[in-house]
């Protein structure tokens, strides 16, 4: 069969091939038409093409098949996991433990509680719920209003009448701050005051100082809602602080108690044993009863499994939800910076104690699923957010027609509401990935968190454009990924093993700990390991800058303590055990073990010295025209093209300052684009 002859496309073919390639989508009836009654695709046209918001979209998808800005492998956390007060002793599941999910039930009509009926309550309605003897019952709250008003006292009784959300915290949860063997949350309809009541309030009986108390139903004496620190207190009756009982004699060492020595009160309800503090309830034989101390004391304590501690719920409006008011555990309403206890930053996600809780606005707690497949609405818009900042960089680069490579080294960022919100109020405490915050708070955008928009502010000095995003830190976890990607999407440069299989395994090489030297790994690793240091300020595994007052080259108290006693930021460091594996003292700043001057250098400097040195030989220009040719003809260059059309090409980007649209409109507008073969 005889080919069919090469040779330049139609107009017609030529504008409907640039339109999908530069805007995502067909030519209108009125293009069409214009360019056949020209009989060519005008230069105007071209040009409007490339500044149609569609071609920054076009650009962001280019740039996210070299990027790879995905983090849905990971499970973000921000701070603790706040889920929804699920009914005692029962188990929390995906199904029910999502605190977004009470939105939805306060801007439903379906939902509302009923009135105590007069008669049949299935003939009960909730206009009949909300008259002028009831303002206040919850199921006013949407017949006066069309969606949820925060100001409406019956919307703040629907939202109180709904369970309370808590922050379950690490490990199992929060045993340690109420007790019990499982996930227990306060008693959602215990309402609790806030810490301190004006002086003329009289619906909570308070002192002097403005401190709630209640009598007691233990004690029939005064109590306190809140300690003299204003830390909840849990409320003292035997339902939510139960007595329990201790075994005569300890089955420990020299009598001494251990946790299974500990039962609660029991009794017998229709045949049916029941836990508890119940009346009726008594310790089995052979033990003692034991008065629940009902306090917030921190020692650790064998009993905790019995020794359940619950306080109420109270109104709160955390920053995810939409100006609802929610009901919030006590302890999680808190919003102290500092533990009064323990004098640290509180920080549910790595511990749970009871003077710390979600903060102003509740932003150090963010709803949970349980599923990382399907993250909670606010996790998964902060995922989303952090997925989209690097391409909306190379997208405002592109838009202001800036040296390309400034997406490479400018220390400009831009953010949505909700990513501004995490690096103001959350970067120390988003859990699985290490953050810090890219700027001062006064640098960042101050927008509404919901806020869509994206908003430019410049971030610290040590900031190189795309390559310090945290989705690229994260994405590529250790320095040797990091290069790894920089040099084959931006360089064009991969690596190939040679087919020389080395020295044979008993040979000396293969037991050397630097892989820069370590046969059968140098031919790869000798690049890899020197320029890889370019990233030796930003932690592996993580999206945090270590500045060197905070982490120095080395550090003698990483260098003697143990990775039982060692501070978390030690991980930065060789500890003891580690020292002879690495080659390099305890106490070293990993990203210096095994370094030559040359290459400490390239740590100070960080990934924008590579950009530099790409420049100055042209690897990153010719990549970037050769990258661009391949996505807009679908197929690299020919070795023709190479020596006849790329270094044309390459001056012509040079001449038009590296932009990117200059050298996307170049290449559409050769004769090899409008050729078909």
């Amino acid at each position: 069969m005889t080919p069919c002859p090469g040779g330049e496309v139609s107009p017609l073919r030529y504008l409907r091939q640039l339109s999908l390639d530069l805007r995502g989508a067909p030519p209108t009836p009125s293009e069409y038409r214009e360019v056949a009654s020209l009989g060519a695709v005008p230069d105007a046209m071209i040009n409007a093409f490339l500044q149609d918001p569609r071609f920054l979209e076009r650009v962001k998808r280019w740039h996210g098949d070299l990027l790879w800005p995905n983090l849905g492998g990971f499970e973000l956390r921000i701070g603790a996991n706040l889920v929804v007060v699920p009914p005692l002793h029962q188990p929390l599941s995906v199904d029910n433990i999502n605190p977004e999910r009470l939105l939805a039930i306060m801007d439903r009509r379906s939902d509302e509680p009923v009135c105590p009926p007069p008669g049949d309550p299935a003939n009960l309605t909730a206009a009949s719920c909300c008259t002028a003897s009831n303002p206040e019952h919850p199921a006013c709250c949407l017949v006066r209003n069309s969606t949820y008003n925060p100001d409406d006292p019956a919307c703040q009784a629907k939202s109180r009448a709904l369970p309370a959300t808590f922050g379950y915290g690490v490990a199992v949860g929060d045993q340690q701050l109420r007790g019990g063997v499982g996930y227990l949350g306060c008693d959602s309809a215990l309402e609790y005051p806030p810490p301190r009541v004006a002086p003329d309030e009289a619906r909570w009986p308070h002192d002097t100082s403005g401190r709630p108390w209640y009598t007691s139903p233990r004690t029939a004496r005064r109590r306190y809602y809140y300690d003299a620190m204003d830390v909840p207190l849990p409320y003292d009756d035997a339902r939510h602080c139960p007595n329990y009982c201790r075994r005569l004699e300890g089955r420990g060492s020299g009598g001494s108690p251990l946790r299974t020595d500990f039962l609660p009160k029991v009794r017998t309800v229709n045949g049916v044993r029941v836990e508890g503090d119940e009346p009726g309830a008594a310790c089995p034989e052979g033990f003692t009863e034991v008065a629940n101390p009902c306090d917030n004391a921190v020692e650790a304590r064998l009993a905790t499994h019995v020794e359940l501690r619950r306080e109420g719920a109270r109104l709160t409006r955390p920053f995810w939800a939409r100006g609802h008011w929610v009901n919030t555990c006590a302890y999680e309403a808190q919003e102290r910076a500092v533990s009064a206890q323990r004098g640290a930053p509180c920080n549910l996600g790595l511990y749970v104690e009871s003077s710390c809780g979600c903060g102003p606005s509740g932003a150090w707690c963010a709803p949970f699923t349980g599923d990382n497949a399907h993250p909670s609405r606010t996790v998964s818009r902060l995922r989303d957010a952090l997925n989209r900042e690097p391409l909306e960089l190379v997208a405002s680069v592109v838009a202001r027609d800036e040296d390309y490579a400034s997406a490479f080294t400018t220390r400009r960022a831009l953010a949505n509401g909700a990513l501004a919100y995490m690096y103001r109020h959350q970067a120390e405490r988003v859990g699985e990935l290490e953050f810090g915050a890219s700027a001062p708070p006064e640098a960042l955008p101050d927008v509404p968190y919901d806020d869509p928009r994206w908003h430019a502010y410049e971030r610290a000095p040590e900031h190189s454009g795309v390559l310090t995003t945290p989705v690229f830190l994260a994405r590529f976890a250790t320095r040797r990924a990091r290069i790894n990607r920089f040099r084959n999407a931006f360089l064009c440069q991969s690596f190939l093993p040679p087919e020389d299989p080395g020295p044979p395994p008993t040979d000396r090489c293969h037991r050397e700990t630097n892989l820069a030297r370590r046969c059968g790994c140098a031919y790869c690793h000798a690049t890899l390991e020197p320029l890889g240091a370019a990233w030796g300020r930003w932690a592996e595994r993580g999206a945090r800058f270590l500045d060197p007052a905070g982490f120095p080259s080395f550090d003698p108290r990483c260098a003697t303590c143990t990775a039982v006693s060692c501070p978390s930021r030690c991980r930065q460091y060789v500890l003891a055990a580690e020292a002879a594996l690495a080659g390099a003292p305890a106490g070293t700043l990993w990203s210096y073990v095994d370094r030559v001057q040359d290459e400490t250098c390239l740590i100070d400097d960080g990934p924008r010295s590579l950009v530099r040195a790409a420049l100055e030989d042209g690897t990153l220009q010719a990549c970037t025209a050769r990258t661009t040719w391949a996505r807009l003809l679908n197929r690299p260059m020919s070795p023709d093209e190479e020596r006849a059309v790329l270094p044309p090409l390459l001056r012509d980007f040079e001449a038009r300052g590296r932009s990117f649209r200059a050298l996307v409109r170049a290449i559409v507008t050769s004769p090899a684009y409008r050729r078909v073969d």
